[in-house]
């Protein structure tokens, strides 16, 4: 089986990638800086399946170490958070740039066969009527809204710049992730376990934002069959296309009915405080879909069993709870 770097492998999207390909066989290693985002509880039981770096992306000596005899990178340390991007936009510019730089150079220099870079639907912006295709993104941070998707989107430019000179990267570009280990600073960890704790979901605005709500695992295979199938030097988008799409609004009442509380009870609407903020994304996945691969989602479901984990982990996200709440009270 293959060897492969994770980076940023302690964090939500990425501890979900590392238990599919650790329990897949593969000999899975992570590098992590262990940022508020990163627990190293979420991977203790795997201890023995996969190896643990801690290390900073932008470390070109910790990079260098962590890529010995590695076969594949999949590039997903970042910082990735829209609030916190407004109060420290260098560390995004750091992390996101040249952390991006750092690791592509010194992956080229370590031969690797395959690296893969995490991006996201945020380089495209909003669109109100159809769908973003791979070929709509320009080069730059013009289409991007906010200082995290400014600093992704010259990420990205920087893994297809190196794709042109003949290096093997994909660039994948995934929609709203969500599912188990989601640091509870993001909207739906957020809105579980203030239920759960007797508190309301602050809902912005009127609640009418659509956001593609992707399944964590199903990113994770999607992002194994691109390590198989992809073509070098390509993007491709990864959503779930969900029809209807879904609202926040949608989202936080079916939250709502899962744990047994009456939306008129659990949902308060507060002003928005990112008016102007991006209203609707949407992606083309008939890319990805030509190689096979295709999410079949039922998103009720999915969100069923997140709450569920929420439920089951209590401890895991009370522990975390008092920092992310901090973000949306400075």
């Amino acid at each position: 089986m293959k060897r492969v770097l994770v980076t940023g492998g302690a964090g939500f999207i990425g501890t979900n990638f590392v238990y599919y390909m650790a329990n897949k066989g593969y000999d899975v290693s992570v590098l992590d800086k262990l940022t508020y985002a990163g627990g190293k509880d979420n991977l203790e039981p795997l201890s023995g399946k996969m190896k643990l770096i801690v290390g900073d992306i932008c470390d070109k000596t910790a990079v260098k170490k962590s890529l010995n005899d590695i076969d594949w990178v999949v590039h997903m340390a970042a910082e990735s958070h829209n609030t916190r991007s407004e109060q420290d936009p260098d560390l995004f510019y750091r992390t996101n740039v040249e952390g991006t730089l750092t690791m592509l150079e010194e992956s080229v220099l370590a031969g690797v066969e395959r690296f893969i870079h995490i991006s996201t639907d945020e380089v495209y912006g909003s669109i109100m009527d159809g769908y973003f295709s791979e070929d709509d993104k320009i080069q730059g941070d013009s289409q991007a809204t906010s200082a995290y998707s400014k600093s992704k989107a010259l990420g990205d430019d920087l893994a297809m710049e190196f794709a042109k000179r003949g290096f093997p990267v994909i660039v994948v570009r995934p929609t709203n992730n969500f599912g188990p280990w989601q640091y509870p600073e993001k909207a739906l960890p957020r809105w579980i376990s203030n239920l759960l704790l007797g508190k309301k979901i602050p809902l912005w605005g009127e609640g009418l934002q659509i956001r593609d709500w992707l399944y964590a695992p199903d990113t994770a295979k999607a992002i194994e069959s691109l390590l198989l199938n992809g073509k070098t030097g390509e993007a491709y988008n990864i959503a779930a296309n969900h029809d209807p799409e879904i609202t926040n609004r949608r989202a936080a009442e079916w939250i709502c009915k899962i744990l047994n509380v009456d939306p008129k009870e659990g949902i308060e609407f507060v002003p928005d405080p990112r008016p102007n903020h991006d209203f609707r994304y949407a992606l083309n996945t008939a890319k990805v879909q030509k190689l096979g691969f295709k999410v079949k989602t039922d998103p009720y479901e999915q969100f069923r069993e997140t709450v569920e984990w929420y439920k089951q982990n209590r401890k895991w996200w009370m522990t975390r709870k008092e920092e992310a709440e901090s973000i949306y009270t400075k």
